[in-house]
């Protein structure tokens, strides 16, 4: 007898983008960034197997991006479930601009890209690596179906290539938990900048209270 098993149930949104998805309207939305290649090294290429190395890294933290989406039998229900065929090579893609590169040829791949519907079969996102482009750039163009976007967060994976690398002792840092030790406000370095603030108010009695000097003390002045 087969264990029992649990699959995550999709949102109403998140369900309801999936409905109204047919062949003519596609429900994913994409980006296109561009970046400067120079700093890549001598020849500005990229290293494909090092940027699938990121992404794949970052999907231990966002695992969504491994799954897909399955329907329960008779319910009809949408769920996610772990694809047992994922294949990163799939999702993560290169590709290479023919010269002169322009913009013009970026927007119109972009376009033929974002023209195609993301497959059901599949997690439902899409990385391309576009190289080629003038002024020695490259870009980056992800798709993404909208279901994901609402339970994954817009970024996940997509952006690990482009996120800046944190030091390693600010990592162990976060790990231990530690946080900066309050030091108190910074001493006035003039007089002139340690200007006590006034403040008047009316009390009951007709007094007038004024708060003068750097702690604030109240004292009663004559009427």
């Amino acid at each position: 007898m087969a264990e029992p098993t649990h699959h995550e149930r999709l949102s109403a949104l998140d369900a309801a983008f999936l409905g109204v998805e047919d062949r003519c309207s596609h429900m994913h939305i994409g980006s296109v960034a561009t970046f400067d290649a120079a700093a890549l090294g001598p020849g500005g290429a990229l290293d494909l197997d090092r940027v699938r190395h990121l992404v794949e890294a970052a999907l231990a933290i966002v695992p969504r991006y491994r799954q897909r989406v399955e329907t329960v039998p008779l319910l009809g229900h949408p769920v996610w479930v772990d694809d047992a065929t994922f294949n990163l090579h799939y999702h993560v893609r290169h590709t290479r601009l023919p010269m002169p590169g322009d913009e013009r040829q970026l927007k119109r791949l972009a376009g033929r890209v974002m023209s195609q519907q993301l497959d059901r079969g599949k997690p439902l996102w899409e990385n391309w690596f576009v190289e080629g482009l003038e002024g020695a750039r490259f870009a980056i163009l992800s798709k993404l179906h909208h279901c994901m976007v609402d339970g994954a967060g817009p970024a996940g994976p997509l952006a690990s290539p482009a996120r800046p690398r944190v030091p390693s002792y600010r990592r162990a840092r976060r790990r231990r938990g530690s946080r900066p030790r309050w030091r108190g406000w910074p001493r006035a370095s003039s007089p002139a900048s340690a200007r006590p603030l006034r403040r008047r108010s009316t009390s009951r009695s007709g007094r007038i209270a004024a708060s003068t000097g750097p702690r604030c003390g109240w004292t009663r002045c004559a009427p």
